[in-house]
């Protein structure tokens, strides 16, 4: 079918899905070179829901921006007018396009593969030092919009495809041979009619195109984050994540240990960016989409358990008023020094442990207070003559926390499996004449390979829901966990 077919289809412009006129103003206000501080700000403000939201994610892990964003004018001038326009028109469409819905699509599945897409196409492009982040976002996002097109004005196309519509190769394929085409040049025709910019229609409709030989990074970007979307939506395995690497040595001679790091770092990125796009799409009232429910399935993983962990433990105040132990810093001071450390260590090794004391309360009430105080100052001796002079000690409660710089996991491991087994063979006396052992267990997380953990946060929460595993294990037990943890699950 040529373009011209393609051109009378779309002459039935009532049922084809419209531009917002937000969207409308924001794509004019894109064409112009000299737009103003002030033009932009008032646009984005006409839908207080869009200026909500954009807030939102201005102040998401996406940006990272370091400093609370709370005002549109504030957005703008941090992010960039060109960067606000762009997630700005993201949002207007999601929420606009959601309310045009057809009658044979699955829009659970739909708005489920463009979000994650748009995510990966990101997080890729940051990877490959792409500088249009959120322009890359938006194509990424509206890479099958054709098929939103398709619905309103061909859906018997995906009447019959039922659960094969979770198969976007078979979709494509079902296109082809009912139309001529597929929704990919259907998409790019209906972006350029509405003015979009002329890399974001290229990029879609090159999106199904083999990109190993383009030299434009963009379009290979906007290609590989489908496929980076079944993967996730496929739920991973050994064979899927074998045919991703390939694809992505091919277009960007990615190695495989940075394959295994991007597919983390999307999958992170994935859980933080789900809560607000799908709030977006269930905001519409359409009780046939419901992406926010399903947003948990989209990137699974024990991590929902790890915020719980660390934030339990760091409230732990056990023997506080007992006075600072020699060389022990706060726990303040501590996370501050994991920050700047993994800042200034970016792309090298650093592992968190936490060693708990699991029976000092007990022995707190059988011995005394007095006992239970001076046992950690035990500890903390022991510890500290076990590590070097550059790393940090701290302590929660009954539970001491380690900074091991440069160190790997299993560097790691075997310095706490050696302070696990001092403690296992050792007996104190206390002032009853008796001796009692010190039973320990330990969760240690840190750099595997060359996989690291994104941010220091999830670098404790990790070590926490390690010690919470160790502890339910029994004493003496040590509990690992790497960045890959996750990823296993997904790479089989």
């Amino acid at each position: 079918m040529s373009d011209s077919d393609i051109a009378k289809i779309m002459s039935g412009e009532a049922q084809l899905p419209t531009m917002p006129e937000i969207g409308r103003q924001l794509i004019a206000l894109r064409s112009q070179p000299d737009i103003t501080l002030e033009e932009l700000v008032q646009v984005v403000s006409l839908d207080v829901a869009l200026a909500g939201t954009l807030l939102r994610y201005a102040n998401s892990p996406a940006h990272n921006l370091g400093a609370t964003v709370e005002s549109v004018e504030r957005a703008v001038i941090i992010m960039g007018f060109k960067a606000v326009l762009d997630v700005a028109l993201s949002l207007t469409l999601i929420k606009s396009l959601t309310e045009q819905a057809g009658p044979s699509l699955d829009y659970n599945q739909f708005w489920k593969r463009s979000l994650i897409a748009a995510v990966a196409a990101r997080e890729l492009g940051s990877v490959q030092r792409e500088e249009a982040l959120d322009e890359l976002f938006l194509a990424a996002l509206l890479q099958d919009i054709g098929m939103l097109a398709l619905d309103r004005v061909k859906a018997h196309v995906y009447e019959t495809l039922a659960d094969g519509q979770c198969n976007h190769e078979q979709v494509c394929a079902t296109e082809m041979a009912s139309l001529g085409f597929d929704h990919a040049k259907f998409g790019a025709a209906l972006l350029k009619k509405w003015g979009l910019h002329d890399r974001t229609v290229m990029a879609v409709v090159s999106s199904h195109d083999d990109q190993s030989q383009t030299e434009q990074g963009f379009l290979a970007c906007v290609a590989a984050s489908g496929m980076i979307a079944d993967f996730f939506l496929a739920g991973g395995g050994k064979v899927a994540y074998q045919r991703l690497s390939k694809t992505l040595y091919r277009y960007f001679s990615i190695r495989d240990s940075q394959c295994m790091q991007l597919i983390m770092d999307i999958d992170i990125a994935i859980n933080h960016a789900s809560s607000l796009f799908s709030s977006i799409v269930k905001s519409t009232g359409d009780t046939r989409v419901d992406v926010a429910a399903d947003a948990t399935s989209i990137s699974s993983s024990p991590r929902a358990k790890q915020p719980e962990a660390f934030v339990s433990l760091s409230r732990e105040t056990y023997l506080d008023d007992e006075g600072e132990l020699d060389g022990i810093m706060s726990s303040k001071a501590f996370e501050n020094s994991l920050k700047n450390s993994f800042k200034m260590l970016r792309g090298r090794p650093i592992s968190v442990a936490f060693l708990s004391i699991n029976n000092l309360k007990q022995l707190e009430k059988e011995h005394g207070r007095k006992v239970a105080s001076l046992l950690l100052r035990v500890v903390s001796r022991k510890l500290q003559e076990q590590i070097r002079i550059e790393d940090f000690v701290s302590r929660y409660g009954d539970t001491f926390a380690l900074i091991l710089l440069g160190s790997s996991i299993e560097d790691t491991a075997r310095i706490v499996e050696r302070i696990a087994e001092l403690f296992r063979e050792a007996r104190y006396a206390v002032a009853s004449g008796s001796k009692v052992a010190l039973e320990v267990s330990a969760g240690v997380a840190g750099s595997s390979g060359e996989l690291h953990f994104e941010s220091e946060t999830r670098l404790l929460e990790a070590a926490a829901d390690a010690l919470m595993r160790a502890r339910n294990a029994g004493n003496y037990t040590i509990e690992l966990q790497t960045p890959e943890h996750r990823l296993m699950a997904l790479v089989g």
